[in-house]
């Protein structure tokens, strides 16, 4: 079991990596054996790779970049096939030849985007970097325009005396390509850099001598895999995104069992179903729900009880976690010892922990919420609520107008939340009126029932009010798209989903509540005007609400 977070995330990682991919000029050689018939490629020995230094002449000027060094170091490559392997981790070994090396992006791009890991030697042929260099700026480039969803970790493998050098050649050569976009962050001496979705880490091959505060980032092949594992970690270091990719492992582990439940013998009656469908509904779109609950029955089952271990969080709380100033408001300028109340708090719950944070009220809850946040104005508690309530868009699948749906009325500045049963929502031969449900930035009506909502209008956090009573409801009446089919959002110049109903007033689509949050805010709704008035002794009634 991991001790600390570092593990936790390296062993997440180790989980979720499968392939890496080796670019290097020096895999393979011709045999020097002449059998007679065809020329087969042997394993080469590798050897350390001209530096800058080797660009200075030697022996009377004799001595060049692209010469071999004198001394060859003898590490077979097998060393970092076995390294990978051994970790349960496929690593692929690509020899360019010597050739512009724009003439093979149509080879080693599309093998790299199917790599987790891409280590790179850097000098190729001799060129102190040229061709590394342009291999980078296309892996980069292509990670954010064409996967930006996809993590990506690249190891350039270097022996150059100064490291640092080597990074600000990539930078450099990145940044003037794609920019803003770009915007590094470095880290570890600056010789580790990421953008959203690539980490770029450069290691030096042992041989050459470094300043000391290079010496932890000179790896023997052997090794690599192990360095690999560590800084892809760092692409998901939080003990979530840890947590994500141990899921995502489980779900690729668990395929066969996953892909058994929807058997061949069942295509008969699948398609039999399919064909009893209307014409317009596709009865294909009826797969996602069954796999999701195959999906979520493999993780209930495969994960362990205790997803996140005691000891990991009182490492995040002692070694990860950065107290706020504004601690010393909450905790009533008592002398508490911060990181222990945090361990207490994530371990225990706030109701056992050794303070006086308990959840009495509405104002306690809110005064615990923001004990671990970073300051008092983050707005972290109100982004996960929305995360845990808003359902996720993955590419851009057209919106529907449906139950749990969110819209911006500008005209009014008002928010709706559609509350149209689902059947009610599809096979529209006809203008239909759709009911909504108004949501209000702050209580109406004090010491009412209300649930919150968390919204993302203009790319900002806002948290809203529903109150689910009659007379906040709303109507509007809108065409299909054609005969019978659904509402769907039309598409504006600046890229923004709207409805428009039969008197042309446009309603901005802002989100879409998953669909238990917003089958509760309906049960809620048909709760209240379900209501029955009585006739009844007044006194009773007062007592009633005391």
């Amino acid at each position: 079991m991991p001790e600390t977070v570092q593990e936790y995330s390296i062993n997440a990682a180790q989980s979720f990596i499968q392939t890496a991919v080796f670019i290097d000029d020096r895999i393979y050689q011709p045999s020097t054996v002449d059998t007679g018939g065809p020329k087969t490629i042997a394993p080469s020995t590798r050897r350390p790779q001209a530096s800058n230094t080797a660009t200075a002449a030697k022996d009377n000027g004799t001595k060049n970049a692209k010469d071999p060094p004198e001394e060859d170091t003898v590490s077979d490559i097998n060393d970092i096939v076995n390294s990978f392997a051994k970790k349960r981790i496929v690593c692929s070994m690509y020899q360019p030849t010597d050739a512009s090396i724009e003439h093979q992006m149509d080879v080693i791009v599309p093998l790299c985007t199917a790599a987790d890991v891409v280590i790179i030697d850097w000098d190729l042929f001799g060129d102190l970097g040229d061709r590394a260099l342009k291999l980078i700026n296309k892996l980069i480039i292509q990670a954010i325009q064409e996967v930006p969803e996809q993590l990506r970790l690249i190891l350039v493998y270097t022996q150059e005396t100064d490291l640092a050098v080597v990074v600000e050649k990539i930078i450099k050569a990145i940044n003037s390509n794609i920019g803003d976009a770009f915007q590094p962050s470095t880290d570890q001496s600056g010789l580790a850099f990421h953008t959203k979705n690539s980490r770029v880490t450069v290691l030096g091959k042992p041989g050459s001598r470094r300043p000391d505060h290079d010496s932890r980032h000179i790896v023997e092949e052997k090794k690599l895999a192990c360095i690999a594992v560590e800084e892809f970690a760092k692409l998901a270091s939080g003990i979530m995104q840890a947590a994500t990719l141990l899921s995502l492992a489980e779900i690729r582990n668990n395929s066969r069992k996953i892909l058994s439940k929807f058997n061949h013998d069942l295509d008969p009656a699948f398609l039999t179903h399919r064909a009893m469908c209307l014409r317009t509904e596709d009865a294909s779109f009826q797969i996602v729900p069954l796999l999701v609950s195959e999906i979520e029955a493999v993780l209930e089952d495969a994960l362990p009880n205790r997803l996140f271990p005691d000891n990991v969080l009182n490492d995040w709380c002692t070694n990860v976690w950065n107290p706020g100033d504004h601690l010393d408001e909450l905790l009533g300028g008592k002398e508490w010892d911060r990181r222990k109340i945090a361990s207490e708090i994530c371990t225990k719950g706030f109701e056992n922990a050794g303070s006086d944070l308990k959840l009495s009220n509405s104002k306690a809850v809110k005064r615990a919420g923001q004990v671990l946040l970073p300051s008092k104005d983050s707005d972290a508690n109100l982004r996960f609520a929305h995360f845990m309530a808003s359902r996720t868009f993955y590419g851009n699948k057209e919106k529907m107008l449906m139950l749990g749906s969110i819209l911006h009325d500008r005209g009014q500045d008002q928010f709706l939340l559609c509350i149209q049963p689902v059947c009610d929502s599809v096979r529209l031969k006809e203008q239909r009126a759709f009911m909504f449900v108004r949501l209000h930035k702050k209580i109406s009506k004090p010491n009412s029932p209300v649930s919150h909502v968390v919204v993302k209008p203009d790319n900002s956090i806002a948290e809203l009010v529903y109150q689910a009573n009659s007379y906040h409801c709303f109507l509007a009446t809108f065409m299909p798209d054609g005969d019978l089919k659904p509402i769907i959002a039309k598409e504006s110049d600046e890229n923004e989903f709207f409805f428009e109903d039969i008197c042309r007033r446009k309603y901005y689509w802002i989100g879409q509540l998953r669909a238990s949050h917003a089958q509760d805010a309906v049960e809620r709704f048909s709760g209240n005007i379900s209501r029955v008035g009585l006739t009844e002794s007044e006194w009773l009634r007062l007592l009633a609400k005391r």
